[in-house]
């Protein structure tokens, strides 16, 4: 299992690899196991040292061969274990033949004061000859494997065909049998085997997850993470026990279709805190409906008529049940989380919106601000204090990270490799940076269909990688930050980059551009953005036909987003997506244009300025232009696209708001700054989501509203404007 996660740029690792490889080898090794886990630890010193001709290919084989060494070593235990029976067997036989009926009595009897004496003192189960350093790095890896298959379960409670997450809990459950087994410790790996064939059997499609499965495997998890705590315990010097409920767990995932509902529920009885109240505090049932089914159902268990009356589900009743199993004994009832409808959480974060309105038109009140009155003025700056807490509160509330994103795009790399017979190491960094949740699923499209292009166009093949002096694997690293208020996430590849002169030609082939117009490389590499652009040579199933990357930039741009690419030929090209923290809040510039308010994100703006006579000019075929330094910068006036009236009309007199995108500036003519503030975007509806030059609205503080404007689409329309009188 270390091996599957190592990565074969990290040497450090590889040697530490090595070291263990040959510590493990004990005295109890199988000769075969010894002789295999010696060429293993062989191949693995050719890795290191620089001596493997394909490090990827080698390094398969080390896996291989420790794959074999693991199922040596549990074939071994098995045969002893059969062996040490059948002497038993052969002992009984011979005694049988020797002695009389009274002996034998005496026999039945010792064996059973022997069974009792072995249960009042518990058999030992770890390992004499346990290595502390590879339990150590054992029970970290367990630790994570098992918190990865938490989440999945958790995930799969609320969508059970997700595939994807019944892999991650099968991956986990195997990796910790091998591993188990590997290191002796059969009491885990065999829980784990059996646990991994109940999953076994959801991905191959014989059962749906869910209900007994679903109880099973989050009881297998939590079993399996008890047993790892008593290792911990056992490498201190604690025996290593068997803990109570395994027997009865393990031949329940044996046999799953025997285990019954009732059977479970009927091990806890129902003490303080009681299952309807853990059930309702963790939002899976309301309170009335508990009571109405408590009323009616008299001697019967209450977590099975919750199920019959379709109240609640086996996993609530299952989860409700192992949380009061857990808090047996405490005297309140302690949430460390709750689970919270999706609904429920966006109604939430709306009135925390409305509530920052309201409060706002209390604070820009004349009456409130002409006030003199201390104590006032004191209450309404705590007020103000705490509204803006539960504001950032609220907001947090809707940020998840972007593993689950990360680990969707490592299957997609690993599933093309394999299909175009490429080589290629996926790295993700910064998998934990958050985002808004609403947007996790919109750009999941978008970075797919980017990371489907870095392994398509942008990795070349082994052979052709070699030709170049390149390592046969190429990389694709996927990593994500925060940057200046946005969320900015990456894809770099170490590939062929792209080849800017055959974008121009087939640029001028489709009609996009003239022939003799000169572009700078971002103009240039921007272009494969246009619909139906493909430099591709041939069309594969993957990739080819031009559609997609002006989608993805649309998409992208539909979040508030921008898409920049770079590329260096030989070398590779790497796509930042920039995208902002959240859909729901922007910090905002808000002007004034005649009567009318405005607002400009924040992000978008370079300066502001009331320019001189001598920094603007009206150029024949251009329109007006601001001159900021070396750089000529077209100026839209909002009062002229907005029909406005009354909005000042010489530029020395009024205000310029440079803002920028794309790295390309406009300068927006208006009236006056009135100041900065967080505003919660409000949604325009359907009659007028389309407006251009408008992203949004929002309620102010006067109960006013004022509209946001889409910078990039003005700036757009600006140079658009600038292209079209040029031409005239």
């Amino acid at each position: 299992s270390l091996l599957i996660q190592l990565d074969l740029t990290d040497q450090e690792g590889l040697v530490n690899l090595k070291k263990m490889m040959e510590k493990a080898v004990g005295p109890s090794f199988p000769k075969k196991a010894k002789a295999r886990m010696k060429k293993a630890t062989e191949k693995l010193s050719e890795i290191v040292e620089g001596k493997a001709k394909d490090p990827e290919g080698t390094f398969g084989e080390v896996n291989a061969l420790v794959e074999q060494v693991i199922d040596l070593i549990e074939a071994q235990r098995l045969m002893s274990g059969e062996e040490e029976r059948s002497e038993e067997r052969e002992t009984v036989d011979e005694n049988e033949s020797k002695e009389d009926l009274q002996e034998e009595s005496l026999t039945e009897d010792k064996e059973e004061a022997q069974e009792k004496a072995e249960e009042n003192c518990q058999k030992n189960y770890m390992p004499e000859d346990a290595d502390r350093d590879l339990i150590e790095e054992y029970i970290a890896e367990s630790t994570d494997l098992l918190t990865r298959a938490e989440e999945a379960l958790l995930t799969l409670e609320t969508t059970p065909e997700d595939m994807e997450a019944v892999n991650t809990v099968f991956r986990a459950f195997h990796t910790i049998k091998g591993t188990s087994s590997f290191l002796e410790l059969a009491i885990v790996s065999e829980l784990a085997h059996h646990a991994e064939s109940l999953l076994s059997r959801v991905r191959e499609g014989q059962i749906k997850y869910g209900g007994i499965y679903a109880d099973l495997s989050l009881r297998a998890i939590d079993m399996i993470k008890l047993l790892i705590d008593s290792v911990k315990e056992a490498i201190k010097g604690a025996p290593l026990l068997k803990p109570q409920g395994y027997d009865e767990l393990l031949e329940q995932l044996k046999d799953p279709e025997e285990t019954t509902l009732t059977e479970t529920e009927t091990e806890t009885p129902e003490i303080a805190p009681r299952l309807g109240d853990i059930l309702v505090a963790q939002g899976k049932v309301e309170r009335q409906e508990v009571e109405e089914v408590a009323s009616k159902k008299g001697d019967k268990f209450l977590g099975s008529e919750l199920v019959k009356e379709k109240k609640a589900s086996v996993t609530d009743v299952a989860q409700a049940l192992r949380t009061q199993q857990q808090m047996k004994g405490n005297k309140g009832l302690v949430e460390t989380s709750v689970r919270v409808r999706t609904d429920r959480l966006d109604r939430l974060i709306d009135m925390v919106g409305e509530l920052v309105i309201a409060h706002s038109m209390v604070v820009q009140d004349e009456v409130i601000r002409n006030n003199s009155n201390h104590e006032l003025q004191k209450k309404v700056a705590h007020t103000s204090k705490i509204v803006r807490e539960l504001q950032n509160l609220s907001m947090s509330m809707r940020m998840v990270p972007l593993k689950s994103t990360f680990q969707k795009m490592a299957r997609l790399v690993r599933d093309l490799a394999n299909k175009t017979g490429k080589k290629v190491n996926f790295v993700t960094e910064g998998e934990d940076t958050e985002i808004d949740r609403s947007m996790v699923d919109l750009i999941n499209d978008p970075l797919m269909h980017m990371v489907r292009n870095a392994v398509d166009h942008g990795i070349e093949s082994p052979e052709e990688r070699q030709q170049k002096g390149k390592p046969a694997a190429g990389t694709i690293k996927l990593s994500a930050y925060h940057s200046a208020g946005n969320v900015v996430v990456e894809i770099a590849d170490d590939g062929k980059g792209l080849d800017r002169e055959r974008i121009i030609s087939k640029a001028r082939e489709k009609g996009i551009i003239d022939d003799g117009a000169s572009f700078s490389d971002r103009d240039v590499y921007n272009l494969i953005f246009e619909p139906g652009f493909s430099t591709a040579k041939e069309v594969t199933d993957i990739s080819g036909r031009g559609v997609g990357m002006d989608v993805v930039k649309r998409n992208i741009e539909g979040l508030r987003g921008q898409v920049e690419i770079s590329s260096e030929p030989g070398k590779g090209s790497t796509f930042q997506v920039s995208l902002p923290l959240t859909l729901a809040i922007i910090d905002g510039m808000v002007v004034r244009v005649g009567s009318e308010r405005f607002i400009i994100p924040t992000i978008s703006i370079v300066r502001s300025l009331r320019p001189k006579e001598k920094e603007v000019a009206s150029v024949f075929g251009k329109g007006e232009l601001l001159r900021l330094g070396e750089e000529l910068i077209p100026i839209v006036r909002l009062a002229d696209v907005c029909k406005i009236e009354g909005a000042k009309e010489s530029p020395t007199n009024a205000l310029i708001v440079v803002v920028e995108d794309n790295e390309k500036k406009t300068g927006l003519l208006v009236d006056e700054l009135l100041g900065q503030q967080q505003i919660v975007i409000k949604s325009l509806g359907e009659t007028m989501k389309d407006v251009p030059g408008i992203s949004g609205g929002a309620i102010m503080a006067d109960g006013l509203i004022s509209l946001i404007l889409d910078v990039g689409e003005l700036i757009r329309f600006a140079h658009a404007e600038g292209e079209l009188k040029g031409a005239a």
